[in-house]
């Protein structure tokens, strides 16, 4: 790993916070990790299927737990390693309601209509517990900078808006993956349109490998994971 080129505070060894709670009654826990005035939201498990995404998270959330990382003195890490955990806990896409999270979000170009069961988006938008706790955290946090970690067959950083390229190219250089603006097909209700689009919110969803092994993925990700906080205590 490459020395930091910033100063760096030890983590907080606080207990999570509770957002909310999914439909099975499982709480969605976000812990925070220094007091820098620049605020990265992380989020993993969005896609209950997608374990390489919440694999990440919580491979460093025990990281920094454990004091092996440090987050730098300007920023403060938000990280939900489990926005979905209903969905993780049965490795499925959805909630326990069928509902895909990433397209349940309130925004402008939301719809109803879908073209295949596991993108279903809710009977209206911000319908879901889960949702609706995500919602509430970006309200209260404003974060400067977000990072949702998926898994997809076509691997890359993808990222919404232009205020989001720098990011996904800052953490490019890092795991090797392409940059890209698009992901290739419509993402309506999705955290990038209401976050990026609608909120200027610096936002990059990493797609990482689907089905790729889970050490190699921490090992191919890790130090683009801390490489975001590293661009948002220097920007």
């Amino acid at each position: 790993m490459n020395t930091p080129s910033t100063p760096l505070t030890q983590p907080d060894a606080s207990a999570p916070e509770i957002l909310g709670y999914s439909h099975e009654n499982r709480p969605i826990l976000l812990y925070q990790f220094g007091h820098g005035p620049k605020k990265l939201l992380l989020l993993g498990g969005v896609h209950g299927n997608e374990v390489e995404g919440f694999h990440c998270s919580e491979k460093l959330l025990e990281l920094i737990s454990r004091g092996h990382a440090a987050v730098p003195a300007e920023v403060t890490l938000y990280l939900c390693p489990r926005l979905n955990p209903d969905g993780c806990a049965s490795l499925r896409r959805t909630n326990h309601r069928n509902v895909d999270l990433n397209r349940n979000m309130p925004t402008q170009n939301w719809t109803a209509s879908f073209t295949h069961v596991p993108y279903y988006p809710g009977s209206t938008p911000g319908s879901e517990p889960e949702t609706q706790a995500l919602m509430k955290t970006i309200e209260k946090l404003s974060p400067q900078a977000i990072v949702s970690l998926h898994s997809y067959e076509k691997a890359m950083v993808n990222f919404d808006g232009a205020q989001s390229e720098a990011l996904a190219v800052a953490m490019s250089k890092k795991n090797n993956l392409p940059p890209k603006g698009d992901i290739g097909y419509p993402t309506p209700g999705s955290l990038g349109n209401y976050a990026a689009h609608e909120r200027k919110i610096p936002t990059v969803t990493l797609e990482i490998l689907r089905g790729q092994k889970l050490d190699d993925v921490w090992a191919q990700h890790y130090e683009g994971l801390l490489e975001s906080l590293q661009w948002l205590a220097k920007n």
